[in-house]
């Protein structure tokens, strides 16, 4: 039960280290590394029933390593590292963000490991902190990592320190290195026994890869696009057509050879691709084709070559025998390749496990329709002719033309500047590129279309997910791959900030290091790239919320009573004052009604430090967390008094507006 541990070293800890106190920079006298309570509790199951946990470390000397006894004390909800404070000299360069990194093996008593602390510069530090395994630090001061979730941190750790942290696991290290052969983890295993894997289940198992209908079109599509096509025919007949649930999706590309199809048909294909290619595992294909279909074929032909086919059928696979049997006669026209290209046949389809809804279509047109806007947003770039180095690219499903609908392709939306990120990686360093996008408001699409402004809505918000998608858009090599949500940056998707999103753009170099999965809809962004996102994305969250903001109206004047009877008349133009009746026949003046008093409730909820709602009747409520525990003391201390209520409310309304709620909460979290 091993784990690598990683932690920032923030200003208040490092006072452990009695170089940093010599430096006279100490701040503080805790003297111990934090441990966050979450990171324990992983790693040590047990700690719940105890307030000390001991540990055995190797540890750096001016002398060499040496092995001492530390424990972890509980400290709250938190624990910190104690039993010994370094007198060496080598600690010298110990300052804020300088990292942390211990492996332990909790499964022994006394925990057995190593620890040692990196300068914030040093190229280790730096290669572990670009690594999409650490995305958990964007919102947590420390994480816990088995080294099988971050083989390349452990493999970074054991380069830089063999005296003190273990050889990682081959296998482990096979499965994020996507270049090479497999015969590095065969060749140093000697020969034995094989048990190949069954073809009859393997199919299955593969399908589940996490595929839906729409991202696996596009998988096909990525490899047309890599085979340099500008053309994409795909054909989806009603199921009812004579030949059950189908499809052919055909490029104009550059075909492929009898070999050549043989090593994309092939399940663990070696698959090499340029710095430009949109594959990745040399999966798509049958990855893609398993999660919706139990049969398929590939129909190819290069230019001036003879048309030739592979497939698989998953009811005939005994001894991975592949399917070549001759094209039947609808076959022969539904995978007709051209003069050139290729075309993907999908039979025997499965249904959607769910059946899409569009009011006032069948549930097939709207499937068509789902697809339409998928392959508009995805490919974006390829369909306005804005993807580098490539042809602008046209896709037609049933002859109508999929248009490009992209995250900031309305004309009014407001485009900040791109920011180009560095990110050092084991090859180097590679290029990211931000830019912040604030899309038009309801108001302003209003004003814009006039009485279109409800499709422009629409299709900008993405048909009612427009909060959904506010967020990141992750592209790589022009592909949009994930798109939506702040991943680590804010907890949640603030209504206010549905306008916010990011455009980031990164370079198939950083794969491995952004933890792409399989089906490429997985991406893990490090967390100090995250760090500098951030104040990036808080620029267009920010214009968001201004959109929204309205001028706070005047408060009504509170009504007074009528006087009864006479009552003194101060005279025109300083004439004496005389007596005043009021004429019972008039009707009393009139006075605005005053806003309904705010009620106070307390939740327990950590979500949210506070929240003003209003109720269909007009009845408004001031819910509070359990964030700030001074918040909740004030909202007890005012009790019933309406005016106090009132003026707290409007000033957590004023902290909304600046954003500034979030900021509690993640240092709630981070407590």
């Amino acid at each position: 039960m091993k784990f690598l541990i990683l932690r920032q070293l923030q200003h208040s800890e490092l006072g452990m280290f009695h170089a940093y106190r010599r430096s006279g920079r100490e701040g503080s006298r805790q003297r111990a590394i934090n441990f966050d309570g979450e990171v324990v509790d992983r790693v040590f199951p047990v700690a719940e029933d105890t307030d000390r946990i001991a540990l055995n470390l190797r540890y750096d000397t001016d002398d060499g390593p040496r092995t001492l006894n530390y424990f972890l004390k509980r400290q709250g909800k938190n624990w910190r590292l104690e039993g010994n404070c370094p007198d060496d000299q080598l600690y010298h360069f110990v300052e804020p963000d300088c990292l942390f990194a211990m492996e332990v093996d909790a499964g022994v008593q006394p925990a057995v490991g190593a620890w040692v602390v990196f300068p914030r510069d040093d190229p280790t530090a730096l290669a572990i902190l670009a690594d999409g395994a650490t995305s958990g630090l964007a919102r947590a001061s420390m994480i816990a990592l088995e080294p099988y979730e971050a083989p390349r941190i452990h493999k970074f750790l054991n380069e830089a320190r063999p005296d003190l942290f273990s050889v990682p696991s081959l296998q482990d290290l096979e499965m994020t290195n996507t270049s090479s052969s497999t015969e590095t983890i065969e060749s140093v295993k000697p020969a034995g026994r094989r048990l190949p894997p069954g073809p009859t289940r393997l199919p299955t198992m593969l399908s589940a890869s996490g595929h839906n209908f729409v991202s696996a079109v596009a998988d096909i599509i990525d490899n047309a696009i890599s085979a340099d096509a500008t053309e994409i025919q795909i054909s989806f007949d009603p199921p009812n057509s004579g030949n059950g649930r189908w499809m052919a999706i055909r490029d104009n590309g550059h075909g492929m050879s009898p070999e050549q199809l043989e090593e994309a048909i092939r399940i663990g294909g070696e698959a090499d691709y340029d710095g430009r290619s949109l594959g990745k595992y040399g999966f798509g294909l049958k990855g893609a084709s398993w999660s919706q279909a139990r049969n398929f074929k590939v129909v190819t032909r290069q230019k001036g070559g003879e048309a030739h086919h592979l497939g698989w059928d998953q009811d005939n696979m005994a001894d991975w025998q592949v399917d070549e049997e001759p094209l039947e006669d609808w076959e022969i026209g539904a995978a007709d390749p051209g003069e050139h290209g290729t075309v993907v046949l999908w039979k025997n389809m499965k249904a959607p496990t769910t059946a899409p809804s569009i009011k006032g279509v069948s549930p097939h047109v709207a499937e068509i329709q789902e697809l339409n806007r998928h392959l508009g947003l995805v490919f974006h770039r390829f369909l306005d002719g804005d993807a580098k180095g490539r042809a602008p690219l046209k896709i037609w499903i049933n002859n109508i033309a999929v248009e490009s609908n992209g995250p900031a392709g309305h004309p009014l939306s407001e485009r900040h500047d791109v920011k180009t990120l560095k990110v050092e990686h084991e090859g180097g360093s590679a290029e990211v590129k931000v830019q912040p996008i604030v899309l038009p408001s309801e108001d302003e699409l209003r004003k814009h279309h006039g009485d279109g402004w409800q499709a422009a809505t629409d299709r900008i918000g993405y048909w009612g997910r427009r909060n959904d998608t506010q967020g990141l858009f992750l592209y790589r090599n022009d592909r949009l791959i994930r798109w939506g949500g702040w991943h680590d940056l804010w907890a949640t998707n603030d209504e206010k900030t549905k306008l916010a999103r990011v455009l980031v753009d990164f370079d198939p170099a950083l794969d491995e290091a952004f933890q792409i999965n399989i089906s490429k809809q997985t991406v893990r962004l490090p967390g100090y790239l995250q760090s500098r996102i951030k104040p990036l994305a808080d620029t267009v969250r920010k214009a968001s919320q201004a959109k929204y903001r309205k001028p706070r109206p005047t408060p009504p004047p509170r009504p007074f009573p009528l006087p009864v009877g006479p009552v003194s008349s101060p005279g025109a133009f300083g004439e004496p004052s005389g007596p005043a009746t009021i004429d019972a026949s008039t009707s009393p003046p009139q006075f605005p009604t005053p806003a309904p008093p705010i009620s106070v409730r307390k939740v327990t909820t950590g979500k949210f430090a506070w929240r003003i709602t209003t109720d269909l009747k007009g009845s408004r409520s001031l819910q509070i967390g359990d964030v700030s525990p001074a918040l909740v003391e004030l909202a007890n201390a005012l009790g019933s008094n309406e005016v106090g209520t009132e003026a707290l409310a409007a000033f957590l309304e004023d902290l909304d507006r600046l954003d500034l709620q979030q900021m509690l909460i993640d240092d709630a979290a981070d407590a």
